[in-house]
């Protein structure tokens, strides 16, 4: 699915994405994470390993990141890792998520630069599913599950593209025509996206 969304000639970051990730890379994460990676997600890193820092954001804006950030992220969310007695956030669809702020069973994957993040769900709550995509950071209110899988996130990228429905610029890939990041869009979207 990777691949259909980056030769669609027209697609702004096809040439920022990097080589694909060695399996001793994918090995480390595995072995930092402390279980077997998502298979969407390490199909994913093998195809490629997160995009150039110039590249406008294959995620509609939002930065794919490297495996070494990646690993970055999962060591912070496993040192900050706390449960609330009383979440102070809402999540929607209500019990899908763990009501965790920072949770060490996340893998993430795109991040807007600001805390804010997309990411495979390892460990979801009693009403999610296992690898969906979820949205969570400092900044959100709501924690999303955004889609039931990273695959069909992707066809809902490659779809939108098809569709004609987003903006792009050199150095901006939104979703829609609004010109806002899509962290700020999933509460208006029909969930989850496929």
């Amino acid at each position: 699915m990777l691949e259909h969304v980056l030769n669609q000639s027209h697609v702004p970051f096809k040439d920022h994405v990097n080589p694909g990730a060695t399996d001793e890379e994918l090995q480390e994460l595995e072995e930092v994470f402390g279980e077997p990676l998502d298979p969407d997600f390490k199909t994913l890193y093998q195809a490629h390993n997160g995009e150039s820092f110039d590249s406008p954001g294959l995620f509609f804006g939002l930065e794919w990141l490297s495996l070494d950030e990646v690993m970055n992220e999962v060591e912070f969310n496993q040192d900050e890792e706390e449960e609330f007695d009383e979440f102070p956030y809402e999540i929607e669809p209500a019990g899908a998520i763990k009501p965790i702020y920072y949770h060490a069973k996340w893998l993430p994957f795109a991040a807007d630069g600001f805390g804010n993040f997309l990411a495979v769900d390892m460990d979801p709550g009693e009403n999610g599913k296992k690898g969906q995509i979820i949205s969570y950071g400092s900044d959100e209110d709501t924690f999303y599950v955004v889609a039931e899988s990273l695959s069909d996130l992707l066809s809902f990228i490659a779809r939108t593209i098809e569709e004609g429905n987003y903006e792009s610029t050199e150095d901006r890939f939104t979703y829609g025509h609004e010109g806002k990041l899509f962290l700020g869009q999933i509460g208006d979207l029909n969930r989850p996206v496929k």
